[in-house]
């Protein structure tokens, strides 16, 4: 009897330390490869976003990567760890830009936070809206939203790689990458790109960054993981330190690999990245101006990406970047597909330290088509190359099938016209 009384009394105990949240917001079960993507309604046009406030319970939620495992948000926080999840697509250039610092949280505080992300919507897909300003602007690397299940996979799997459009390193994800549903169930409650939430055991939000872990974010505050993980677990992490003045020094320089001039097919996209460094203990602000842009016609167009992709009529911007840190700053020319080459467009990025206590570094920049051809090499077999787009002779979009004359442009740069008639 007193065997029994003893089960009985720890049974309560054992049922009071499971975590209750929210009502779970999607899954049941792995959607098909084929499902098809639900129509997504910018926030700006019809779909605003209900913000998720520090203090709230989380809603649960199940996902499954591209290999078909799964993650459980309560299950998760059951087995007693804090988590870390963060939101992201490959045409969000500031989460690709911020992996590494989730990488850095994972290996550092492993045995306490699990530490993942979201992938859902691109942020910049070509060709269409963004999901949140509903704008159409230049995008890196240029991919359409996708239309299946199994075409944002493929765009994660790309984006894992370094493959696809565009000249892109892999991105150094080394935490679990969990893929939202197809009528995008996560990012209607959770939203993004970059948007990071930090859980406690008891299912909680701690901490909230509508851009995770930057310096100098498009809106907001500046936030820092490390100041959230420190006050979370009662700790001095080290990395706590926030950007208090900006009296500090940078340099520029490009990424290895980058050498100029750049060399691409009409009709692609050529990128050059490289990075700003803080070379200093405090934090900086740089200026930064596009003071030349000699493009080859008005249907070439150029960009700076500076966390977001700025619009091609835009030349100046800045940046804070802390103590230590490194911030991504790459040039895009888009070029003409009609133009057949060889063409070039040069442009000049001027870097400034605002509080004027360094020189000023200069970067030029060289973009040049090859020459390309309209005829066809009868031995060149080209249909069983992926079509990247199709366009008409204004440039527009295009994919009427007959009596018209079509530029098919391809993933690897070849370009072909046709014209069926009917």
């Amino acid at each position: 009897m007193k065997k029994l009384t003893l089960i009985l009394l720890c049974l309560p105990m054992i049922f009071f330390g499971q975590v209750s949240l929210l009502s779970s917001i999607g899954l049941n079960s792995e959607p098909l490869g084929s499902d098809s993507i639900c129509t997504i309604i910018p926030r700006t046009q019809g779909n605003p976003w209900t913000p998720v406030n520090i203090g709230d319970t989380m809603a649960d939620f199940t996902l499954w990567d591209i290999n078909g495992d799964s993650i459980t948000l309560s299950e998760v926080i059951n087995t007693g760890k804090n988590v870390l999840m963060v939101s992201g697509s490959y045409t969000c250039p500031i989460f690709r830009d911020h992996m590494s610092d989730l990488n850095n949280v994972a290996n550092q505080f492993g045995n306490d936070i699990a530490c993942f992300a979201v992938y859902t919507v691109e942020a910049h897909p070509t060709g269409s809206p963004m999901p949140y300003s509903g704008n159409i602007s230049p995008t890196n690397p240029p991919y359409y939203q996708p239309n299946t299940y199994s075409e944002r996979k493929a765009i994660l799997q790309d984006m894992i790689n370094g493959l696809g459009v565009g000249a892109y390193i892999p991105v150094p994800i080394n935490v679990p990458i969990y893929i939202d549903g197809p009528c995008n169930e996560w990012w209607q409650y959770y939203n993004g790109p970059n948007n990071a939430y930090l859980i406690n055991t008891d299912g909680i939000l701690f901490a909230y960054h509508n851009w995770f872990n930057n310096a100098s974010p498009p809106n907001g505050q500046p936030t820092n993981i490390w100041c959230d993980i420190d006050s979370l677990l009662g700790i001095n992490s080290g990395g706590c330190n926030p950007v208090t003045n900006l009296t500090g020094s940078f340099d520029f320089h490009l990424k290895p690999g980058n050498t100029l001039p750049v060399y691409g097919n009409p009709g692609g996209i050529i990128d050059i990245f490289g990075e700003i460094i803080n070379t200093s203990n405090d934090g900086v602000k740089v200026e930064i101006e596009r003071v030349m842009n000699n493009l080859p016609s008005n249907t070439w167009t150029s960009s700076m990406c500076i966390g977001v992709c700025l619009p091609p009529n835009q030349d100046t911007t800045s940046a804070i970047i802390g103590a230590g840190d490194t911030l991504d700053f790459s040039f895009h020319f888009f070029t003409d597909p009609l133009m057949l080459g060889p063409d070039t467009g040069r442009a000049r990025i001027r870097f400034k330290n605002e509080n004027g206590s360094q020189q000023h570094i200069m970067q030029n920049y060289r973009g040049i088509t090859y020459a390309q051809t309209t005829g066809l090499n009868p031995n060149t077999n080209i249909t069983n190359q992926k079509r990247y787009k199709v366009i008409d002779l204004s440039g527009k979009e295009n994919n009427q099938s007959s009596n018209h004359i079509q530029i098919y442009i391809y993933e690897d740069g070849t370009i072909e016209k046709k014209i069926v008639l009917e």
